[in-house]
């Protein structure tokens, strides 16, 4: 995981807060083309930048509460991770960013946009493999599986993800994808969750 381009999904639950923000936000040098599709997004999303901190300390969902501990060590390493937000698109983990209230959609946004700037920037940081976290039949997951990884050459690509989960899935699967990117980044075999699957994208 230290090599490799970590991809994971926003959360409805955010925090509250941050530091006042007196101008407004760079984009974190993403194309233009992100940055006029955020906009249309936010006049839906009811976006609020007055106050912000880094994407990945926003959330703070059931994969969050988890994961915790695996992806601020990822963070703090330098690993490229990635959040996939209803509200931003795509973001870096350490870009500062407000609140909103949106689920991802993917026809939100221009066809086919976030697919390819996800993989070109697999591309950008030399990742040399590409590991994804998300429930499988959420749009979060549709837009991993729909990247173009193989055009770019970016192989392998992993998309993991929960299965066989009862009742309570919408609390149990964010809070089971949280353990597994803990466990897979300390190496922790026995931490992995109950009904992780592996699907190999590229």
């Amino acid at each position: 995981p230290r090599r490799a381009m970590l991809v994971i999904p926003c959360s409805g639950d955010k925090t509250r807060g941050g530091q006042r923000n007196s101008q407004p936000i760079p984009t974190a040098s993403w194309p233009e083309s992100l940055s006029m599709a955020r906009a249309r997004v936010w006049t839906q999303a009811n976006a609020d930048e007055r106050r912000v901190m880094p994407a990945w300390r926003r959330y703070k969902g059931r994969f969050y509460q988890q994961a915790e501990r695996g992806l601020g060590a990822a963070v703090a390493a330098g690993v490229s991770v990635i959040i996939l937000s209803g509200g931003y698109g795509l973001l870096r983990a350490d870009e500062p960013i407000g609140t909103y209230n949106k689920v991802l959609k993917r026809s939100d946004w221009p066809p086919g946009l976030l697919e390819s700037l996800l993989a070109d920037e697999a591309v950008r940081v030399g990742a040399e493999a590409v590991i994804a976290f998300a429930a499988a039949t959420t749009g979060y997951a549709q837009l991993i599986r729909g990247a173009p990884w193989r055009q770019r050459g970016i192989a392998p690509v992993f998309l993991l993800t929960i299965t066989g989960v009862g009742g309570g899935a919408m609390a149990k699967v964010p809070s089971r994808l949280g353990q597994a990117l803990t466990a897979l980044w300390e190496r922790d075999h026995d931490g992995l969750p109950a009904g992780l699957s592996l699907e190999r994208l590229a």
